[in-house]
């Protein structure tokens, strides 16, 4: 048996299809990167930062600064 030839809107179909699966992986991808990302500031980063400012405020680093007097 031989093998027909590909048309040419047969292979574009093939590659368009190609082109469309490799964008909707690259949108999985950058989506499950971003939200590694949030996950990452909410439970890693934000806290640090809340407690850098409690501690600063536990110690009275805020009274250290010159005061406006008018």
């Amino acid at each position: 048996m031989q093998k027909k030839p590909l048309n040419a809107n047969t292979l574009l179909d093939k590659l368009h299809r190609g082109a469309v699966y490799a964008c909707i992986g690259v949108t999985l991808y950058g989506t499950y990167m971003l939200g590694m990302r949030y996950y990452n500031y909410y439970t890693v980063i934000r806290p640090e930062k809340q407690q850098a400012e409690l501690k600063l405020l536990d110690e009275g680093a805020h009274d250290k600064a010159k005061e406006l007097k008018y």
